[in-house]
């Protein structure tokens, strides 16, 4: 009697096995879009990361290959991000007063760059201050 006991209280039932399958189902699916969704979002990091080095590249080149004078300028760089550059006259809140005679008025850059993803648009801007000068309005450093 003892032995019969044994034996049938030894290992696992059918009913226990499939509790313990759809609990690693569960388990898996929620691992499995955990995953998922961080590598979405390291392939945006990756799609800024790409728009922050070309906005530095732009603004580096700016002056060079790329004329600095008020206005706007725009292009493509690759088939998939397209950047605007707007050069204005600096109007901070504490504006500064220059003299006339100053070869030198400071002008703000706004770089845009553009980039579907998907259904949707993303942006990355950069923002900066440049001397230009009064007679050429090219940069005053190079």
């Amino acid at each position: 009697m003892r032995n019969e006991r044994r034996l049938r209280q030894s290992g696992f039932s059918l009913l226990e096995i499939l509790v313990a399958f759809a609990v690693l189902a569960l388990a898996l699916g929620v691992l499995l879009r955990i995953f998922g969704g961080a590598a979405r979002i390291s392939g945006v990091a990756d799609q800024y990361a790409r728009a922050a080095v070309i906005a530095e590249s732009l603004l580096a080149a700016a002056d060079g290959e790329i004329p600095l004078q008020p206005g706007e300028t725009s292009g493509d760089v690759d088939e998939t991000f397209h950047w605007t550059m707007s050069v204005n006259p600096y109007q901070g809140e504490d504006p500064i007063q220059f003299a006339e005679n100053l070869p030198l008025v400071p002008y703000q850059v706004d770089l845009r760059v553009q980039w579907e993803e998907g259904d949707e648009s993303r942006t990355y801007e950069l923002t900066t201050l440049r001397l230009l000068s009064t007679r050429t309005g090219i940069s005053g450093f190079r």
